[in-house]
């Protein structure tokens, strides 16, 4: 029991600067649906979320890659606990009000609602042909939950894949094991490029878990990679911290302001870059213990951070449910 705490101590990531990031995250996709206008690339946040979600899965197992088991029902239970509580109360009392309001969003809402709680949300929109991309007027209050089935489906699965992975790990040359999540990150990757019909809306592509997998695969691997390689944890120097990051967030607001989800390149390789420059911005800023202490803002930003579940799950119905009614 012990030697498990010391590992938890010695491989969970610092979570202020992680918070940092998705504050950063969730601030794109809140004004990507705010102003679309201004930010339209905004809802790049969300392949920095989901790089994230997989690096967070890979370094919180990493005590249990030198045990015999892995306690997945206890995985499920805590993710269950942290996921579905806040999602409930939000999804019931959207409910309420669009009933009081008699929106017309309520007519069909029952299957969305399976959807949403079950983890499958993104797949009954690929299959109502709903569009992440069109005007938010016309748009159901809870379109931004599909980000939610890919993470439920990848919670799922990910006791089966660190099964696998410790399998791997246990053959010769155990480092080289991290490549392991590269092989089905380009799978991936592939399937966006093939699925992908240029001049046509890329909604299908954007939702797929089949296709934006490859976001949390790359966090994997990042997580793997980093630590197999402790040459990776090496920081740079103190006075190179605050320039390289304040570069990294540059590009990171360019994306914000300048790509648009209707892109060719995003489908066609571009997603895959931009998720790899995120795994780099990760990893630079798991290095540098005192990055988030000295950023301007850091503190308010990894607030946002903190709450960003709460605060992706509300604003959106919010917006929706008030230009609904002003409209």
């Amino acid at each position: 029991m012990t030697q498990t705490n010391e590992l938890t101590r010695q491989h969970l990531p610092k979570k202020k600067g992680l918070d940092m990031l998705k504050g950063i995250a969730i601030s794109g996709i809140f004004l990507y649906h705010l102003i679309p206008s201004v930010f339209p690339g905004g809802f790049l946040g969300v392949p920095l979320f989901f790089v994230l979600s997989g690096y967070l899965m890979y370094t919180t197992s990493v005590p249990y890659l030198e045990t015999n088991s892995f306690p997945a029902l206890d995985y499920y239970k805590k993710r269950i606990s942290r996921l579905i509580p806040p999602l409930f109360l939000m999804v019931m009392l959207t409910c309420c009000v669009m009933t009081l309001t008699h929106s017309r969003q309520m007519i069909g809402i029952r299957e969305q609602i399976l959807s949403i709680f079950l983890g499958y949300n993104n797949w009954w929109q690929i299959a109502q042909d709903a569009s992440y991309f069109s005007r938010l007027t016309g748009a159901s209050p809870f379109t931004h939950l599909w980000f939610l089935g890919v993470e439920m489906q990848f919670y799922l699965i990910w006791p089966l894949l660190f099964y696998l992975y410790k399998k791997i790990v246990r053959l010769p040359g155990r480092k080289r094991a991290c490549f392991f999540f590269l092989i089905p990150a380009f799978l991936s990757l592939a399937a966006m490029i093939c699925l992908y019909h240029p001049g046509s809306d890329p909604s299908r592509v954007y939702y797929g878990t089949d296709t934006m997998g490859f976001t949390l695969f790359l966090g994997m691997f990042l997580g793997a990679l980093r630590h197999n390689y402790p040459v990776l944890c090496t920081p740079v120097s103190r006075k190179r911290q605050l320039p390289v990051f304040s570069g990294m967030f540059g590009i990171t607001l360019l994306l914000f302001l300048l790509v648009k989800g209707s892109n060719s390149f995003l489908y066609l390789g571009g997603m895959f870059v931009i998720s790899v420059f995120f795994a780099v911005m990760i990893l630079f800023t798991e290095n540098q213990r005192t990055l988030a202490q000295e950023l301007p803002l850091a503190s308010q930003t990894a607030l946002l951070g903190k709450y960003s579940y709460n605060i992706y799950l509300w604003h959106y119905p919010v917006i929706v449910l008030l230009l609904t009614a002003f409209h």
